[in-house]
């Protein structure tokens, strides 16, 4: 498999401190007031484990765009690509997300909400995973 690209800033900076920041992040991602973060519910496509990983995930329309700051390489993107469907809490509801697809940002930077097209170029992020909402479980029913 050849190595998805990743800005250098993200590979540099970002990546060292995921081991910190991961942690702290998941303490708030998914609510309400910190609407950046999301929670995103993976199955490992070769373990079959469960994980909770924060991302930057944004709705438009009926998708979610989840931004691929590590690469279409990170193993959550493997997974979910993968199995084809995914969890999803944002803002304090849990989401089903299916129907996968990577899409260059730049192709579908109108598409993006305004944001998060914002911080995808400003680190040079060249791809975005698009998830058609399936379902929508309120948190806590």
């Amino acid at each position: 498999m050849s190595q998805a690209y990743v800005p250098a800033f993200v590979d540099r900076i970002v990546r060292p401190l995921t081991r910190v920041l991961n942690p702290l992040i998941m303490r708030f991602a998914g609510g309400w007031w910190f609407p950046m973060f999301s929670v995103l519910h993976h199955r490992g496509h070769r373990s079959g484990r469960m994980y909770a990983t924060p991302v930057s995930a944004m709705p438009r329309g009926g998708y979610f765009w989840l931004g691929l700051t590590f690469g279409e390489d990170a193993a959550w993107a493997r997974n979910i690509l993968a199995a084809g469907e995914c969890g999803l809490r944002y803002r304090g509801v849990d989401y089903h997300l299916v129907e996968p697809v990577k899409l260059d940002s730049s192709a579908v930077g109108a598409e993006l909400p305004p944001v998060m097209r914002f911080g995808l170029s400003v680190l040079g992020v060249p791809k975005v995973l698009r998830m058609r909402r399936s379902t929508t479980v309120q948190a806590g029913a």
